[in-house]
Parts: structure tokens; C-alpha cells; sequence
């Protein structure tokens, strides 16, 4: 099985997309292992083929580099499932995975964060988690989005480290973290690889 990440930026025309495309296709090339894996179609709109454990940290790092750019957002929903077909971009691939994740991106209204799967009580456990976790990272200010994304593609180093590689002050970054909810966002990446890894058992 595999995860399908779907998303777009909102508010992508009130920003020129040189603010934040580069930024995402290099965060992309870093986090598959080839072209084929990820796709940028329609100006705004992304899909990433990724291993399972990684999904919602990947999501959540997504969410995080977007928003430090305070005029744009982006919406993302997660589909676990079977790949039948291999195409040469993902946009092109086929199966379970491809088809969660695109029924799941229809049903995002109010909130930006969403996962289907072939699993309903994990489904029906983890949407209301991801509708709050949604609701709190919809807040965050450029300054908190940055630190937690750094936080999160660096989480071998020490505060003081993501505090001297930002060139900010650590109560700064020690801040930031507390505001982001980033302990507690840690601990529900970490309770959603074990539910998961549980179901695949």
C-alpha cells in the first residue's frame, strides 16, 4: 500500500507563484525518490506518491512551507490505498490510493485537511483530529510555519540549533513551537503511523 497526497493552493492568484512554487518542487525533489512521484498540474494543484508512514508528516510539512507566505494556504487530503497502475507522471498512475485520495479532496469544505482509506475506523478516528489539527495550523503566522517546517525536515537537531540555522533568538523559536502546537502535532504523527501500521499488520 502507499499514500496519495491531493492538493491546491488557495489564493494562489493573489501571489505571484515564483513565492512559492520553487520552494515546493524543491521540497518534493528532496522527499521522493524521482520525478515521477510528484506533479505540478494546472498551475496550482499537486499530487505526491509516498510511503504511508510519511504521510501526514509530509502533509503537514506541505502546509507549513506554504503558509509561510501569509496570503496563501493550501488544502491536502490523503489517500491510502493499492497502486494497479505505474504511469510515467503520478497524475497518470491508477488505483485504490489515487481514488481515496481524489474522493477525499472533493469532500474538503471548511477545513483543509482530510484522509480515506480502506480502513472506516480509521477513517472515522482520525478526520475529526484532522478537522482541529486543521483549524490549528490554518492560524499559524509566516514566523511559526517557517519554524515548524524547518523543525520538521531537521528534527535530529536541538532548538538551539533550528534557532542559530534561522539566525532567530532560541525564545523565538521556543515560542513559535509552543504557539504551533509542534509537541503536540509530533505526538498525533506519531499516533498515526502506529493506528496505521496496526491496520497493515
Amino acid at each position: 500500500m502507499i499514500a496519495v497526497l491531493t492538493g491546491d493552493i488557495i489564493n494562489s492568484r493573489k501571489v505571484n507563484s515564483e513565492e512559492w512554487l520553487p520552494k515546493l518542487k524543491e521540497y518534493l525533489n528532496k522527499i521522493t525518490t524521482n520525478d515521477e512521484e510528484w506533479e505540478i498540474y494546472r498551475g496550482d494543484s499537486f499530487q505526491v506518491q509516498i510511503n504511508i508512514e510519511r504521510a501526514l508528516e509530509i502533509t503537514i510539512s506541505i502546509k507549513a512551507l506554504i503558509k509561510t507566505n501569509s496570503k496563501i494556504d493550501v488544502r491536502i487530503s490523503i489517500g491510502i490505498g493499492d497502486i494497479s497502475f505505474n504511469g510515467k507522471k503520478v497524475i497518470e498512475s491508477y488505483g485504490s490510493a489515487f481514488i481515496n485520495s481524489g474522493e477525499a479532496f472533493e469532500k474538503l469544505k471548511n477545513n483543509t485537511l482530510i484522509i480515506k482509506t480502506p480502513f472506516e475506523e480509521i477513517d472515522e478516528y482520525f478526520n475529526p483530529i484532522f478537522k482541529l489539527l486543521s483549524f490549528i495550523i490554518d492560524n499559524w503566522k509566516p514566523v511559526t510555519s517557517e519554524t515548524i517546517f524547518y523543525s520538521l525536515i531537521n528534527k535530529n537537531l536541538m532548538q538551539k540549533e533550528v534557532a542559530e540555522r534561522l539566525k532567530k533568538d532560541k525564545t523565538t523559536v521556543n515560542r513559535a513551537l509552543k504557539r504551533g502546537a509542534y509537541d503536540e502535532i509530533l505526538e498525533i504523527i506519531h499516533l498515526f503511523n502506529k493506528k496505521i501500521s496496526e491496520c497493515l499488520d
